[in-house]
């Protein structure tokens, strides 16, 4: 379980501009103060967000298979293009994170490398192997859906639950395809089978979980920071502040997301988000929230066509 301040940032970001300047080394590197990665950093993060519930917003409110499908060629495939960039922002943080954590290892021999990720285990293994070991799991998540969309010309897909009885209920959410066997297809190693057939992520399951493991990167870099480096964190005493209002609204956008998963997802561990008392943001994973029952029988899914391939395979089909 994970508490931000009232500021409702992840914590690393309050102590970073507290730390004496006799643990940085960034200029070794031409590389900015670490406070200023993680600021621009986050920020790219919440402007996803935002850019995505500005879209997100007016597609929730599509009733019906038949006008989703009149709305796929402007305002899901823009969903779609916001969410990638959401999803990019995320793999660039964990690479601002790298950056970050770089700063404060001083190397008297540097052996070259222009990944970060590789620069640190080849010239700081000791400092970084249990960070790396517990962020590994969803590193691992990440580059999986990345690296196929940024270097394997996959496409990001639109996927929708609604219910037969009543529908308002529906759930939206996303599958990463590329080309299998002459046809489009969910990219197993991103979505694994289900009951023998393909899924995809609902939006507010993957968004939370996301967000949760933003913030416990930050909570593995303090404790990086606290026992390999030797910062007493204690001795930091940050300013307490009231979080920006446009913050706020990220927050309370995704708590008021309609809370179905997809059928598979319904036997995974469930991430929460939610705002405390006093206005602390809560984040847990695996939780004990309760989900709606699954009553979405009716799937819906939309690709946009490359002019040569002719076979699709739907999710959950």
């Amino acid at each position: 379980m994970i508490f931000s301040d009232k500021d409702l940032s992840p914590n690393i970001q309050k102590f970073l501009p507290l730390i004496d300047k006799k643990y940085l080394f960034n200029n070794n590197y031409n590389l900015k103060h670490p406070g200023a990665i993680y600021n621009v950093s986050l920020s790219k993060i919440e402007n996803s967000l935002k850019d995505f519930f500005d879209v997100y917003k007016a597609v929730e409110k599509i009733e019906n298979f038949e006008e989703f499908e009149k709305e796929e060629k402007n305002k899901t495939s823009l969903l779609l293009k916001n969410y990638k960039n959401f999803l990019y922002c995320l793999r660039e943080h964990l690479d601002d994170c790298f950056s970050i954590v770089k700063t404060f290892v001083q190397v008297d021999k540097i052996i070259n490398e222009r990944n970060q990720y590789l620069w640190l285990q080849k010239n700081a293994n000791s400092v970084v192997k249990d960070f790396f070991k517990n962020i590994s799991e969803y590193k691992k998540y990440l580059d999986n859906s990345v690296n196929e969309l940024k270097h394997n010309n996959a496409t990001l897909c639109s996927i929708v639950f609604y219910n037969f009885n009543n529908c308002s209920d529906n759930c939206f959410g996303y599958y990463v395809a590329n080309v299998n066997n002459g046809g489009y297809e969910p990219i197993e190693k991103v979505h694994k089978k289900f009951n023998n057939s393909a899924t995809g992520f609902s939006y507010r399951r993957d968004i939370i979980y996301n967000l949760f493991n933003v913030y416990y990167i930050s909570e593995e870099m303090i404790s990086l920071l606290k026992n390999k480096i030797g910062i007493d964190f204690k001795l930091l005493t940050p300013k307490t502040i009231e979080a920006a209002e446009n913050k706020k609204k990220i927050f309370k956008n995704i708590m008021e997301m309609a809370r179905y998963h997809f059928p598979d997802e319904y036997l995974k561990p469930v991430p929460s988000l939610s705002l405390a008392k006093g206005n602390y943001l809560k984040l847990e994973y695996p939780s004990l929230l309760s989900i709606k029952p699954n009553l979405l029988n009716r799937v819906v899914a939309t690709m946009s066509g490359d002019g040569h391939t002719a076979k699709f395979k739907i999710p959950y089909m």
